[in-house]
């Protein structure tokens, strides 16, 4: 009996999965030879940046549709991550304990950027006028920050949270990203902030667990949220939009599937993990289909049965 009720919910999320997948087609993008590609941001040419991992460590990657990939590293890290890209070609990332801002246009590309007194910064977001959102810490613990060209830095955390880390931003100024509500167990809530009507809390339905990365211009808003293990659970990536609320993307599955951009185009990028004991997390480009009589893609079901189950011990939290 209990292998039947597995193999119903099986069949239940494929058939979930076909009926949704006529809205996208995946690309899995991985950077070649590595054991570990995790792309985090997406501009409007198409233009991905992210980490993966190698023998030597880990690195940063821009990601062309017309010249492919090219490793990014700060000059002398021994690790770098990237994880923002606006219009411009700026990027933002985190080497060590510090914030850096990538500018192709310059004549010293790299600029270190930390949160001043702070011991940490991240810098995970940037839009086309050059605003940047972090997170950094200091004595207390973690806040949020907005950082802008012109007025330099501005400390931005939720009401009454216990730390505060942002995102994304769009060219609006909106803001989504996760804070923490002092509970012992869980307690992880997405919000969206917007410069005129301040924080709102954005919650997955039922969700134990929400965490919102990337917004654009539109106010579509992509994230993970994570139900646990004995509702047979694990972390999903979703799209929110304003207008229809909340959608899943059931095909891809998985115990550890996330989303952590979107451009004005309505592309997404993200991750998904294979069952591998060690390595096996996979980039994600997912291209909303725009033809007459979309057919979803093989990969479709290799990465639902791929997710289905997936073992809870993997479990990792993203800072």
């Amino acid at each position: 009996m209990r292998y039947l009720f597995f193999l119903f919910l099986l069949l239940f999320f494929i058939f979930a999965s076909l009926n949704n997948a006529h809205a996208y087609t995946i690309q899995t993008l991985n950077y070649p030879g590595s054991t570990y590609t995790e792309p985090w941001g997406i501009n409007d040419s198409g233009q991905i940046v992210g980490t993966y991992h190698d023998a030597v460590g880990y690195h940063g990657f821009l990601y062309d549709p017309t010249n492919g990939f090219q490793t990014l590293d700060y000059p002398g890290a021994s690790y770098t991550y990237l994880y923002g890209i606006n219009d411009n070609g700026q990027i933002v990332g985190t080497v060590g304990t510090h914030g850096f801002l990538y500018d192709p246009t310059t004549t010293n590309n790299f600029q270190t950027l930390d949160y001043p007194g702070a011991s940490y910064t991240y810098l995970y977001g940037i839009n086309d006028n050059g605003q940047i959102v972090g997170t950094y810490h200091d004595a207390v613990g973690y806040h949020g920050f907005l950082y802008d060209p012109t007025n330099g830095f501005q400390t931005l955390d939720y009401p009454g949270a216990s730390y505060t880390y942002l995102y994304g931003i769009n060219d609006n100024g909106q803001i989504v990203g996760m804070y923490h509500d002092f509970s012992y167990w869980g307690g992880y809530h997405g919000f969206l902030y917007d410069p005129t009507n301040g924080f709102q809390t954005l919650n997955y339905p039922g969700a134990a667990e929400t965490y919102l990365y990337g917004i654009n211009d539109s106010g579509q808003i992509v994230g993970t949220y994570y139900d646990y293990y004995y509702s047979g659970g694990g972390y999903h990536g979703f799209l929110y939009d304003p207008t229809n609320g909340f959608q899943i993307l059931n095909y891809l599955g998985g115990y550890c599937t996330r989303f952590y951009d979107i451009n004005d185009s309505g592309q997404i990028v993200g991750m998904y993990h294979d069952f591998s004991y060690w390595g096996g997390y996979h980039g994600l480009l997912i291209n909303p289909d725009r033809s007459s009589n979309p057919v979803p893609e093989p990969t479709t079901v290799v990465l639902l049965a791929a997710g289905f189950g997936f073992l809870p011990f993997l479990k990792r939290k993203k800072h």
